[in-house]
């Protein structure tokens, strides 16, 4: 509930006590969607810390921040130096307003589109993380200028309306969020709707005067805020905090380190998984192969056979009819190849039987060595099943040789390079920015069987529909729904009909000196469609 609107609300009371008479001294950003405002008072720092991740969008303040001497950036610099007045939010939405004697700083929380913008005194909109395409700043400076702010908690009367229920209540308030709705219900003896509705009031205000809390359910390396008197949270431990920025730091501290936890959890398992499955598959092969037993004394036989029939042998027989002198004399059919001599033929046996002897023999030395390496990676699954913190799983990292940034977490941060969009809530596309992104989203990104879209014979974005599962077919109007956002990435965008080249992403080469954002196609299939983002396609993120 770190971005729920009444802690919030409760938030910025309690740092306008804290930030009386400070000065903003510096706001710059050293971390992918993090932005920082220095601020001093009597000789003291403090720093207010946002965070516009569309996953996880929050706002502390901290009494500590080490500032790199390298890769930082400045923002809003016109702002600088400036006197903070107070902090404010919006009475009817997640948006907070930090006054200052040169204009205004916004945080607004909106899903994709999170972000912190500044007006000045001119009315001059600016942005620290850039707007999603065709963001309309004139009715957003609109908006920003017409919303009622209030430095006040923000209690309501709703039982002054006898005709209120909880479907009106949800679309008149819709930031009273779906926690608070469900800590009601829980409360709720009856099924009454103003009885419920009471309820809801009553949460609102133990936010505003009960100790925070954060519930911590160690066994399942969750976390959730609330205050203390919430019951929906499963927790093993509770920490309780008298204001605000406090709970909030150590929720966000902890909620990183669970992260982390399960992150590491997830790469090691995967990795034992993969090779206990992987050894189990050798060790089957190997057994089935020393259990069939060498073929050695047999191809000797064969060969000792042929050398005493050699005379009998042509080159362009394919077989030979023998007595096995080894056999009662029995009549044996040798199979020979025609291309080969007889002398050839008779050194093949030999050659077969020498082989499968050192065939056997090592296939014997390898079950042992497999046999040891299985029996290691279980030792190590029963450490991992045991370890209990970040440390044990650290040490199992550094002895199985893992690095965090394993490729599947690559793809997890690289896909964030590109514009984002999933079709029907199931098909996952990646849109290049410009020739350098686009390089990146081809070579880098791609995957061999995924597939790749371009606007033909017009400059424009690469596109790539990701194949999760490579024995799945893609319905064709996925394919021609990808196009279309191709072909609205492009040039082309104005046009009524667009021809757009797809291929699979192994198709498409890089040749040497090409220049950037230029590719070649081996092979490709042509799309008529028209430009625009499609139906049932959602946008993602735009970093």
């Amino acid at each position: 509930m770190i971005k729920n609107y009444f802690f919030l609300n409760r938030f910025i009371i309690e740092i306008n006590d804290v930030l009386k008479d400070s000065a903003i001294n510096s706001i710059f950003s050293q971390e992918k969607d993090i932005l920082i405002i220095e601020l001093i008072k009597n000789n003291k720092k403090y720093f207010i810390e946002i965070s516009v991740n569309p996953g996880f969008p929050f706002i502390t303040l901290k009494e500590n921040y080490n500032r790199a001497k390298k890769n930082t950036i400045d923002f809003f610099e016109d702002l600088i130096p400036a006197k903070f007045i107070s902090t404010e939010i919006a009475d009817s939405d997640r948006i907070i307003k930090i006054n200052t004697d040169k204009g205004s700083l916004f945080f607004l929380i909106r899903g994709k589109f999170t972000n912190v913008c500044f007006i000045n005194a001119e009315n001059n909109l600016k942005y620290f993380k850039n707007p999603p395409d065709g963001n309309d700043n004139e009715n957003l400076l609109i908006e920003l200028n017409t919303t009622n702010f209030i430095t006040n908690y923000n209690y309501f009367n709703l039982l002054t309306d006898s005709n209120f229920t909880l479907e009106t209540l949800k679309k008149k308030y819709p930031f009273i969020s779906k926690e608070i709705a469900a800590e009601a219900k829980f409360r709720c003896d009856t099924g009454d709707t103003k009885d419920l509705i009471s309820k809801i009031l009553g949460v609102i205000r133990e936010i505003k005067n009960e100790d925070v809390a954060v519930f911590i359910d160690e066994p399942n390396s969750s976390i959730n805020l609330s205050v203390k008197t919430f019951n929906i949270f499963p927790r093993s431990s509770t920490i309780l905090f008298k204001e605000i920025p406090g709970s909030f730091n150590y929720f966000i501290s902890k909620k990183y380190y669970f992260e982390q936890l399960l992150n590491k959890k997830k790469i090691i398992r995967k990795h034992i998984d993969k090779e206990l499955s992987r050894i189990s598959s050798k060790l089957n092969n190997l057994k089935s192969v020393i259990d069939t037993g060498s073929k050695e004394k047999e191809y000797n036989k064969i060969g000792n056979l042929l050398l005493i029939n050699l005379s009998l042998i042509h080159q362009g027989m394919k077989s030979i009819e023998v007595f096995d002198i080894y056999n009662d004399n029995l009549a044996l059919t040798v199979k020979l190849n025609e291309t080969l001599t007889p002398q050839k033929n008779v050194d093949y046996y030999f050659d077969k039987s020498r082989s499968d002897k050192i065939k056997l023999e090592k296939s014997k030395q390898l079950y042992k060595n497999f046999s040891k390496q299985f029996l290691k990676f279980k030792e190590l699954e029963e450490r991992f099943n045991n370890s209990k913190d970040i440390e044990d799983y650290d040490n199992i990292m550094k002895e199985l040789k893992l690095n965090v940034k394993t490729s599947e977490k690559r793809d997890h941060d690289t896909q964030f390079s590109f514009k984002h969009y999933i079709i029907e809530s199931k098909y996952h596309v990646f849109v290049g920015k410009d020739s350098k992104n686009n390089d990146l989203l081809t070579t880098k990104f791609a995957k061999q069987n995924d597939y790749w879209f371009h606007a033909r014979s017009v400059p424009g974005s690469h596109v790539v529909l990701r194949v999760e599962n490579a024995k799945e077919t893609i319905p064709k109007p996925i394919l021609k729904k990808t196009a279309s956002l191709a072909a609205f990435h492009s040039k082309a965008k104005t046009a009524g009909l667009v021809p757009v080249s797809f291929t699979q992403k192994k198709y498409v080469v890089k040749k040497k000196g090409m220049e950037a954002g230029k590719v070649a196609l081996l092979k490709e299939d042509v799309l008529i469609v028209k430009p625009e983002i499609p139906k049932e396609c959602e946008y993602i993120a735009n970093n």
